[in-house]
């Protein structure tokens, strides 16, 4: 998703943070709390300040220059490079995930991509047996796939029954979280699984140096862990999994409570995450692969 293509999805609080200067501190996107200036970003000959709120640690820009034009895929070829790697170790996970015990998931599960682009990771998950849709309002050129939507209302016929919504590098574009999570709890079955990608700031380690402090990608709303957590929170979602440092697998806990398995499962990947170690998902979904044609005779 752009900056351009986010400039569509604003409402609520993001029109408020409009009206005021650029160096009035706004409310928090998330628990609206109130913020201080944090950072400053020079983009287009103007500063970019971010806020932190002084309650959750989010991180919610100032008015950012929405003149430059990110058409024809050119956001994916200059700025979002890495794209096509990311998409390779979300598939990855993803296989990984749904083989764990007590994660109710298969090769066979409906999964929403939201904010697909043109559908590459939709074609992957279909490619390796899910049933799988993706859901992108403003399509960087043609897309891979004729199971993209680009208008919400096209959802209805697979509402309350996705079971998985990959929703990768996403959020930290809008200014309206609440309004996207809102949805997305919607088009779920109950106990439905959300993995979210997107990095998290830590006040005891990122500098204005951080990457991710890029008004020019149309970063304009940084996730704390704490914010993240709370946000996803409001709407029923508990952590199963922190997978990577920046990829989260949240399940809506409204019918069912998280179980005492995933309770531990979160538990030990976030000491994992903390410690810096590093799991290699790729192997251990090969291992499951010659485990899975062990079992079937076919290997």
């Amino acid at each position: 998703m752009t900056l351009k293509d986010n400039v569509a999805l604003q409402t609520g609080p993001s029109v408020e943070l409009r009206s005021k200067s650029a160096t009035q501190s706004p409310i928090c996107l998330v628990c609206g709390g109130q913020t201080v200036k944090r950072f400053s970003k020079e983009f287009h000959r103007t500063d970019v300040h971010y806020f932190m709120c002084q309650t959750c640690y989010h991180l919610t820009a100032g008015e950012i220059n929405t003149d430059p034009a990110y058409g024809g895929g050119s956001y994916f070829k200059e700025i979002d490079t890495g794209w096509k790697n990311r998409n390779k170790r979300i598939l990855d996970f993803v296989r990984w995930i749904s083989r764990l015990p007590s994660i109710h998931l298969s090769a066979h599960s409906m999964a929403l991509d939201f904010g697909c682009g043109a559908g590459q990771l939709v074609e992957d998950l279909n490619r390796i047996g899910f049933n799988a849709y993706g859901f992108e309002p403003f399509s960087e050129g043609v897309s891979l796939s004729d199971r993209v939507f680009t208008d919400w209302s096209q959802t209805r016929g697979i509402l309350n029954q996705i079971e998985l919504v990959t929703c990768i590098e996403v959020l930290e574009h809008l200014r309206d979280p609440h309004t996207i999570l809102e949805k997305l709890s919607r088009i779920l079955v109950p106990s439905g699984y959300l993995l979210i990608s997107t990095e998290t700031y830590d006040i005891g380690v990122h500098t204005e140096d951080w990457y991710y402090l890029n008004p020019e990608a149309g970063h304009a709303s940084i996730f704390s862990e704490k914010s993240l957590r709370f946000l996803l929170l409001g709407f029923h979602f508990e952590p199963i999994l922190r997978i990577s440092g920046s990829v989260w697998l949240f399940r809506n806990v409204t019918a069912h409570p998280r179980k005492f398995v995933e309770r531990g499962y979160f538990a030990l990947s976030q000491l994992r995450v903390k410690s810096g170690l590093r799991l290699n998902y790729r192997d251990a979904t090969q291992i499951s692969d010659r485990q899975d044609k062990k079992i079937s005779g076919r290997y």
